[in-house]
């Protein structure tokens, strides 16, 4: 049968224009697909106002918001991700909550310690039927506790009892941050209208603190929670107490404790004998293959057990070092993340094979030593070292 050649040319045609088709019909259902995906509205949290940097992220600050998902540049976060956060750095109004910019720690240069006696324990303000703003770091409260004793709304009569007494004042909050007052006043800059006057203005701006931190027991803070519960009435009560400062200790004395703690840290200070470092010997097997000459005899082959003294051939070598760290490690490989396999001390004098490069050598045994732990040092004048420490025993 002869082949049509003009019949063969409309096939492969046909096929192409087939799978163009087919091409052109996925890439269309491909990008409405995406188009769809992208159009997608997703709930995303902004803020709702500007968050200084090491702030912390209260649910007030966050605002709920609908977004296509095409301007979408990072993972949204959950609104449990956010809350109780501190801010990285600045966070701008409506800007969208990114992992990024949120830690759950202040920064370090920010983070104050308050030294407390009992428990640091941080209660707002609003807790307090008279929150006192006069309150001063140091100073010593009581606090009461009311409540009723009846249900009947017409008739209650109202019960009332010290919860806590001698409360020291170890600081107070603001927005998460450690200040030393509960209320002070700070100059605010202010736009000026006219456009003539460039000079910034100023005005004074009243601050108040969000909680007290106080230094308390355990059983007090169980039962001011307690009261509180019944009547959610809880009255502070500063009181005339006054923490006395602790005595300035005079420059003089501040010298003569550093010189008697010097003095004692000579006579602690610890010795290090010479001493050596002996490695191993190791045994080495070797494959020696014996040939004949006749060929007809195969050949063979025999393993054969070579005792080699490791610590003689360095030795003969004269290439010595000297431990002058007080910790001399001796590592599985020439790096300081090799495994430790042994701890020498200063002054122990240590057999090397050669210096593989500027900061590592390689003992007798296969081992190696950082040149800051140890250096190099003339084979004599190691032994007269060694003899020396002989003696003195």
């Amino acid at each position: 049968m002869r082949f049509n050649k003009q019949i063969a040319v409309i096939l492969v045609l046909s096929s192409l224009l087939i799978s163009a088709i087919g091409a052109a019909l996925f890439l269309y259902y491909e990008n409405e697909s995406t188009k769809k995906e992208n159009a997608q509205q997703l709930t995303v949290y902004v803020a709702k106002k500007d968050i200084k940097k090491n702030s912390l992220i209260k649910e007030v600050d966050v605002v709920k918001t609908v977004i296509a998902k095409r301007y979408l540049l990072a993972k949204p976060l959950l609104k449990k991700e956010i809350i109780n956060k501190f801010a990285k750095e600045t966070i701008y109004k409506n800007e969208m909550f990114r992992k990024e910019k949120i830690t759950n720690k202040v920064g370090v240069e920010k983070s104050i310690i308050l030294p407390f006696k009992y428990n640091s324990y941080n209660i707002s303000f609003k807790r307090f039927e008279n929150p006192n703003y006069s309150l001063l770091k140091g100073d010593i409260i009581n606090i009461v506790s009311v409540y009723p004793k009846s249900k009947d709304r017409n008739n209650m009569n109202y019960q009332t009892r010290y919860v806590a007494k001698q409360i020291k004042i170890l600081g107070f909050l603001e927005n998460g941050k450690i200040v030393e007052k509960a209320f002070r006043k700070i100059r605010k800059k202010v736009k000026s209208k006219s456009k003539k006057n460039k000079k910034p203005k100023y005005e004074l701006v009243k601050v108040f603190a969000n909680e007290v931190v106080l230094d308390i027991n355990d059983k007090l803070i169980l039962s001011m929670t307690n009261d509180y519960n019944k009547g959610k009435q809880l009255w502070m009560v500063k009181t005339n107490q006054v923490i006395t400062p602790p005595k300035k200790v005079e420059v003089k004395q501040i010298k003569a404790i550093k010189k008697t703690a010097k003095k004692t840290v000579k006579k602690i200070k610890r010795s290090y004998p010479y001493k050596m470092y002996r490695p191993k010997n190791i045994s080495e097997t070797r494959t020696a293959i014996i040939e004949y000459e006749d060929s007809s005899i195969p050949e063979v082959s025999q393993q054969v057990t070579i005792k080699t003294n490791r610590v003689n051939q360095c030795l003969a070598n004269n290439q010595v070092l000297i431990g002058i760290s007080d910790e001399v490690m001796v590592r599985s490989i020439a790096s300081l993340k090799g495994r430790i396999k042994k701890v020498l001390y200063k002054n122990y004098i240590v057999p090397y094979k050669s210096k593989i490069n500027k900061y590592w050598y390689e003992t007798c045994d296969g081992r190696f030593v950082h040149k800051y732990e140890a250096k190099e040092i003339s084979f004599k004048k190691a032994q007269g070292l060694l003899n020396a420490n002989k003696k003195t025993k």
